[in-house]
C-alpha cells in the first residue's frame, strides 16, 4: 500500500544525508559578469551545470563566489531549465580586493532532473565579474 507519509520522510533522510555536490566539477567556476551600469542584469552565464547532466531532482544549497572584480555589492540571479525560471538569488559585497573567494547560502526549490542551472548578475557600479561554483544534493 502506498504511504505519502513515508515517502516525504525517505525524501528527506535521503536528502539529509545524501553528499554534497559541487558544479562545475573538477573544473574551474564559470564566468557571470553584470551589464554596464549600476544594477543592470549581464548576460546569462554558460551551464553552471548542464542539461541532462544529474539524473535526480536537487536544490542548489550554496555559492562559490570566486574573483570579483570591483568593490561593489553584488547579485546573482540563478535559474534553470530550458526557459530560464528562477529559482533562487545570492548577494554579497567586495570590500577589500585582497579577498579570495566567498561562499554564501543559497536555497531553491526543488529543480527537476535534467535541468540545465545558469545564472546572470547585477551590481552597484556595473559591468563587473565573478565565477562561481555551487554545491547541491539530490532527492
Amino acid at each position: 500500500m502506498f504511504n505519502i507519509k513515508n515517502l516525504a520522510l525517505q525524501l528527506v533522510e535521503n536528502h539529509l544525508h545524501a553528499p554534497q555536490k559541487v558544479a562545475p566539477l573538477g573544473a574551474a567556476g564559470v564566468a557571470v559578469v553584470s551589464a554596464a551600469g549600476a544594477w543592470n542584469l549581464g548576460n546569462f552565464s554558460n551551464d553552471i551545470i548542464a542539461a541532462g547532466a544529474e539524473t535526480e531532482p536537487f536544490d542548489l544549497h550554496g555559492v562559490d563566489i570566486e574573483a570579483p572584480s570591483a568593490n561593489a555589492s553584488y547579485e546573482i540571479v540563478f535559474y534553470f531549465g530550458a526557459v530560464d525560471t528562477e529559482c533562487g538569488r545570492a548577494t554579497f559585497t567586495r570590500t577589500n580586493p585582497t579577498t579570495v573567494s566567498r561562499s554564501t547560502t543559497l536555497m531553491t526549490h526543488i529543480i527537476p532532473a535534467g535541468s540545465r542551472v545558469r545564472a546572470k548578475m547585477r551590481d552597484s557600479v556595473g559591468a563587473s565579474s565573478c565565477t562561481v561554483k555551487v554545491w547541491y544534493h539530490n532527492y
